[in-house]
């Protein structure tokens, strides 16, 4: 089960749900393991119900054409219960008769119908879809209370299970193996344009789906190159890359230089990566993320580049950014133990260079623990391969 079923519970007693209605793809996924084509590709409407209260059947709510259809590892542990998509098709994709006749007509039907099975028809009930919570209100009578639930279930999702771990220390090896074959084709003389597709193509044939890959080639004294520019000895390439694994994704950043590098990125770089290491410290649960990216910046000033200005934290999971973030924006987040986290460390030196680092980290009790490879941060391009700078 992808589901944190303790923190689910803890969660919605503190905010006294009795029931969640997750009805994305990534929620529904999380909640039920359920992800076939129908409910995460074709754009209909797959919703999982989880009820509080643990002697209630929680269900996945799809239209009937997906019933039947095969599910990813060992499927769901819920209930499914079919919706009419059109006359004629039955469940499991079962040609029946010219009707849809005893089925829900829509999923806002299938939704006020499940609930008032459950019992749960006059409950506090905790929506992702505000739209389709007033819709099911309207339906019952207006007589549910309506509630957010879109960063509810992020908070839920904070806290990995094991499963999850599994899909997220298979993704971070993933990408961190496409970006090791895109930065050799960068060593064989491909323009970044061409090493980008190198990058897409590693991470599906290794078995996992390519999200994105921000590579950025620089110029020490000129700045960023085209993407299809010729690079040269002593040009710098950022890479901050991303590739999914049965949904769940990563997020890592490397650097190449073409040709040695020289001593004064060598030294911001020992500086970067020396002063990071020694902030490890400070990933622990109950920390702010504004404090921990105050103490990163301070120690990597502290080792050797009172330039540096920022760094960023996030949570990583099924989404690039896990963790709650009312309205959209970035805000200050606490951490807790058994998430995952990325830290982003960019840097620019308009004479020196361009980097770029970042990895993934997993906080179990009082260690903080590198997902990806612990080194190799920085690549040289030297006679067609890659060279580690450790």
């Amino acid at each position: 089960m992808l589901l944190n079923r303790d923190r689910a519970d803890a969660l919605m007693d503190r905010d006294d749900i009795a029931v969640v209605v997750a009805s994305t793809p990534i929620n529904t996924y999380y909640l039920s393991s359920w992800a076939t084509d129908a409910s995460w590709g074709f754009g209909d409407l797959a919703m999982a119900i989880l009820p509080r209260d643990h002697a209630l059947d929680a269900a996945v709510l799809t239209v009937e054409v997906d019933m039947g259809q095969p599910q990813q590892g060992q499927g769901t542990w819920m209930a499914v219960r079919g919706y009419a998509r059109k006359p004629g098709i039955g469940a499991g994709g079962v040609q029946g008769a010219l009707t849809a006749e005893g089925l829900p007509q829509n999923h806002q039907e299938a939704v006020a119908q499940y609930l008032r099975e459950l019992g749960l028809d006059r409950a506090r009930v905790a929506f992702e879809d505000r739209g389709l919570g007033l819709d099911v209100s309207a339906l019952l009578g207006d007589t549910i209370e309506v509630v957010p639930a879109r960063d509810l279930l992020r908070d839920i999702r904070m806290v990995k299970t094991p499963a999850e771990m599994a899909n997220m220390r298979t993704a971070a090896r993933k990408t961190e193996l496409s970006l090791q074959l895109s930065a050799e084709a960068l060593a064989a003389g491909a323009t970044c344009a061409e090493a980008e597709r190198v990058f897409w193509s590693a991470a599906a044939l290794a078995g996992g789906r390519p999200v994105f890959l921000l590579i950025t080639p620089y110029r020490p004294g000129f700045g960023r190159l085209p993407k299809n520019a010729k690079l040269q000895q002593g040009d710098m390439v950022t890479f901050d890359a991303t590739a999914e694994f049965a949904h769940y994704t990563s997020d890592i950043g490397r650097t190449a230089v073409i040709g040695e590098p020289s001593p004064e990125q060598l030294k911001r770089y020992n500086a970067t990566r020396l002063g990071w290491q020694a902030s490890l410290s400070h990933f622990r649960a109950g920390a702010l993320s504004t404090d921990v990216e105050k103490a990163v910046v301070a120690s990597i000033q502290a080792h050797g580049n009172p330039e540096f200005r920022a760094c960023g934290l996030h949570s990583v999971g099924l989404e690039h950014t896990d963790h709650p973030h009312p309205g959209g924006g970035m805000h200050t987040f606490e951490l807790v133990d058994r998430m995952v986290l990325s830290c982003d460390l960019p840097w620019i030196g308009p004479e020196i260079g361009k980097f770029h680092f970042e990895d993934i980290i997993y906080l179990d009790g009082d260690t903080a623990e590198i997902l990806n490879d612990a080194d190799g941060r920085l690549m040289a391009c030297i006679d067609g391969r890659t060279v580690r700078v450790d």
